[in-house]
């Protein structure tokens, strides 16, 4: 029973002073799995200088328990009530407990270790447990393992307070193989060897919260490197020496230029001194920022020597995103999990602040625009929608608040905000907030305050609108042409919220009287209706955009005249966020079901395109398009020409710039037989491509598509890719993808199956591109029969992966499909699972969105305004 919020921590405060037997010490009237926000509040009351003390001896192989102690120092403001810490493994993993130097009677009870008033005293209290660490969050691999605890799974490793404002201090030390390197929150204070093992002893650190405690050990390699005064070692497993040296001195300066960059903004220094970061083959997430030892995934990092801009771009981005969580989140954390979206804006906002000076020849407001609203409208405008600020009871549910609403609508949010009170006043207010909540906790509404006294503008309303409430604006353009050189343009929001609040924004309209004269005006949309009177002494406006700034947020419908206007002459627009609006626009079209998705087939032509970033978009366009929305009928037509088309920019040598990207659509889209054969020969060594290395991770990856191309080749492609791959841990992720590579449907069922044991998803990235080949759209009359037992999974899928795990699970398994047969079964499914989580729901509709559009659309053999474009 949930306890009425209104009375439930006086109900819980008077249960836990109730006294108790010894063996049953006193506790609340219901101890539930997780830290509900009661319990949060009342620890919050009692415990304050938290101290933990952790050892950890590391066995040889992966399958041994890992031995643990942990010495838990705290101050407590009073006695009268039970200290629960949280335990989420069993009791039999917990061999002695003492408390102030007794040993006291283990009581388990719901995820929690109670210890009766009994046992305690008002002020300086110690707890030591020796117990089995719980290896779940331990991600073990044979020859290294590392931590991985955000939201709340500290708990699953060793017995603590795991809420985010119950900060503590940690001393680690670790035992472990000889051979093996590792890294720590803090710098490490002493290193030595007795009887064949390791011994590391790390410094205490400053105080944090228990989701950003981290260590990561193994047979790893170690490079050091000195920046601006500053030590920093990286750890990494790459084989490829040559890679590692081309890659290291690039991420040991973008470090280093993202916290000087931090410090400046800031006037802030380095909170947590001591910088680690930790490369992880086929790490959960991109990154993670834990205190002081950062962990990447290691393909993010180590570039290929071919890499694009953009992804240079993107690594930098990474960087600088987790650099900046020092700040934004580990400096000043958020009281509740409702707030993780805070920490998560502040790092993506400064990192596209952080990157501009590295790249100084890149267009950085077209970055952020096409960084950020792709992946924002992709879950906002689907049935799966969200506030950015959303409820929370319990932390064991935190996990579901992550999504791209947090990570890339948000930062549009704050970046209006930032143009609402001007760079100078934002900035003094984050100063303000970082210093007065240094080393603590604050909410979004205390930041909303402190910034509120740098404006004449109600923030509070305008921040219940964009942070607090779901959903996304519509608008409709309409111009009146005067001839006396007059022209009015109105912006109409054509919906609110729930509760009638709009959202107010700051936005540019430009008016294009041809392709090459135009104008941009400035305009704050307020309310229903806003206003934009313009004189001018140019002839009537062939089409007015009103989104044409990078954080203009919602969806500014297009009329007929302006779609086909844009059709025709987007790419002669000489500034390249106007063309990126003009694409933008007409892809909205398409997934509001005003334009068939046909209709940009020939228009996402990259060769009548010249900024790499737009031609990057329009390769994604053209792959999405191709793949998910249009129908096989249509495939059939487009993919020879466009394989055509794209082997001739992949071979001429104009467009280096985006060379990887333009090999991977080629190779993902590649229908046409005789460019499959092309493929084949290019992946023996027989052909080549000029500017092109075909690296092993490449290699992987076309032997992956040629086995799906070539069904009856298959078998000797799998084996003999597998003797040629030399990286162990990519050998071992291939090994993993093989059942769901093969042609056998029986070989796929099984490979599916072993998905049910969850031991079989520890490799959550592993697991999500084994369900992509498995619902690859040349199969998806096989894979509709996964569909539902995967989606019966997801309950589960939560409970047991991490925090972006649900979301891609249900991606993967809906990716290929865009039948309405499969949206059927996703909506039965959702028709019969009523009692489904809210959030989990909204996962499901959100990785539902495309399947559930594409299912409307309808086919267009052929439309001649695709001849006049290639023409």
């Amino acid at each position: 029973m949930r306890l009425n919020p209104r009375w439930g921590v006086s109900l819980l405060l008077a249960a836990v002073s109730m006294q108790c037997s010894s063996s049953s010490p006193a506790q609340p009237a219901e101890i539930v799995s997780g830290v509900t926000r009661d319990l949060a509040e009342v620890r919050g009351r009692q415990i304050e200088d938290l101290q933990y003390d952790l050892s950890f001896s590391l066995p040889d192989k992966a399958d041994e328990p890992i031995a643990a102690n942990i010495r838990i120092a705290c101050t407590l403001r009073h006695a009268d009530t039970s200290l629960i810490l949280d335990f989420r493994q069993p009791a039999g993993y917990i061999q002695s407990v003492q408390a102030n130097g007794r040993e006291v009677p283990i009581h388990w009870e719901a995820d929690h270790i109670i210890i009766s008033d009994t046992a305690i005293t008002p002020g300086e209290n110690t707890v030591q447990i020796a117990f089995t660490a719980g290896d779940g969050s331990l991600n073990r691999s044979s020859d290294y393992l590392y931590t991985l605890l955000v939201p709340d799974r500290a708990s699953t490793v060793f017995p603590c307070f795991d809420q985010p404002d119950l900060k503590a201090s940690f001393r680690l030390a670790l035992e472990m193989p000889q051979e093996w390197e590792a890294s720590g929150n803090g710098a490490i204070d002493s290193t030595w060897l007795a009887d064949s093992r390791k011994f590391i002893r790390f410094a205490n650190t400053k105080p944090f919260s228990t989701y950003v405690f981290g260590f990561a050990a193994g047979r790893f390699q170690v490079r050091t490197a000195r920046r601006r005064g500053r030590t920093m070692r990286m750890l990494y497993r790459e084989t490829n020496a040559g890679k590692v040296a081309a890659n290291s001195n690039a991420i040991f300066d973008l470090h280093a230029q993202s916290i000087a960059w931090m410090e400046e903004y800031t006037g802030i220094g380095m909170p947590f001194g001591k910088m680690d970061f930790v490369l992880i083959p086929g790490f959960q997430y991109g990154g993670m920022e834990h205190i002081g030892n950062i962990f990447y995934r290691e393909s993010s990092l180590m570039l290929e020597p071919d890499a694009s801009e953009n992804r240079k771009l993107g690594r930098a981005r990474l960087i600088a995103h987790e650099t900046a969580h020092m700040w934004f989140g580990n400096l000043v954390t958020m009281s509740w999990f409702n707030d993780v979206w805070l920490k998560e804006v502040f790092a993506n906002f400064m990192a596209a602040k952080i990157v501009n000076p590295s790249f100084p020849n890149v267009n950085h407001d077209l970055n952020f625009l096409w960084s950020h609203l792709p992946s924002a409208y992709g879950e906002d405008r689907s049935r799966g929608s969200h506030p950015i600020q959303q409820d929370l009871d319990n932390l064991k549910n935190a996990g579901t608040l992550y999504g791209r609403i947090i990570y890339q609508k948000a930062p549009v949010v704050m970046r209006q905000l930032e143009a609402k009170l001007g760079e100078a006043a934002f900035r003094e207010g984050l100063s303000e907030y970082l210093q007065r909540f240094a080393f603590g906790n604050a909410t979004w509404d205390d930041l909303i305050q402190i910034l509120d006294k740098r404006t004449t503008d109600d923030l509070a309303t305008w921040s219940e609108a964009w942070v607090k409430r779901a959903g996304m604006p519509t608008y409709r353009t309409r111009v009146d042409w005067k001839r006396e050189g007059q022209l009015d343009v109105s912006v109409e929001a054509t919906n609110t919220t729930e509760d009638g609040l709009y959202w107010d924004q700051e936005t540019k309209v430009a008016i294009l009287y041809t392709t090459d004269s135009y104008e941009i005006k400035s305009l704050s949309i307020q309310g229903k209706q806003s206003q934009l009177p313009v004189m001018t002494s140019k002839p009537e406006p062939q089409v007015v955009l009103a989104n044409a700034s990078e954080m203009s947020y919602g969806h500014f419908v297009l009329d007929d005249e302006a779609r086909m206007f844009l059709m025709e002459q987007a790419h002669r627009i000489p500034e390249p966020l106007l063309r990126a609006t003009a694409y933008w626009s007409l892809y909205e079209e398409v997934m509001s079901g005003e334009f068939p998705p046909a209709n940009l087939m020939g228009f996402v032509n990259i060769g009548l395109e010249e900024d790499p970033l737009n031609q990057e978009r329009l390769l994604n366009y053209y792959e999405e398009l191709f793949w998910q929305y249009l129908k096989p009928v249509e495939r059939n037509y487009y993919h020879k020409e466009n394989s055509d088309r794209l082997w001739e920019y992949l071979v001429s040598g104009e467009y280096q710039d985006i060379q990887s990207s333009l090999w991977s659509t080629y190779q993902q889209t590649a229908l046409d037989p005789g460019h499959q054969r092309r493929l084949y020969r290019i992946w023996t060594g027989e052909d080549t491509i000029p500017h092109l290395t075909l690296s092993e991770n490449r290699r992987i990856s076309l032997a992956t598509s040629l086995a799906i191309y070539m069904p009856d080749e298959a078998g000797t492609i799998m084996a003999r890719e597998m003797e040629r791959i030399e990286n162990p841990d990519q050998r071992e992720r291939f090994a993993f993808l093989l059942p769901a590579l093969s042609p056998d449907l029986e070989e796929r069922k099984k490979f599916f199956e072993s998905l049910k044991d969850p031991a079989n998803r520890a490799k959550e990235p592993w697991v999500g591109a084994g369900l992509r080949l498995l619902h690859h759209p040349l199969r998806t009359e096989t894979s509709i029969a996964f569909i539902k037992p995967a989606l019966e999974m997801m309950p589960e899928i939560q409970e047991t992966g991490d925090i972006f795990f649900p979301r891609q699970w249900a991606t993967a398994t809906l990716s290929g499909h865009q039948t309405k047969e499969a949206a059927r079964i996703v909506q039965g499914f959702m028709d019969d699972n009523p009692d489904l989580s809210y959030r989990l729901r909204n996962k499901i509709w959100m990785a539902a969105d495309p399947l559930l559009r594409a299912s409307e659309m309808e086919a267009v053999e052929r439309l001649q305004s695709n001849d006049r474009l290639d023409n």
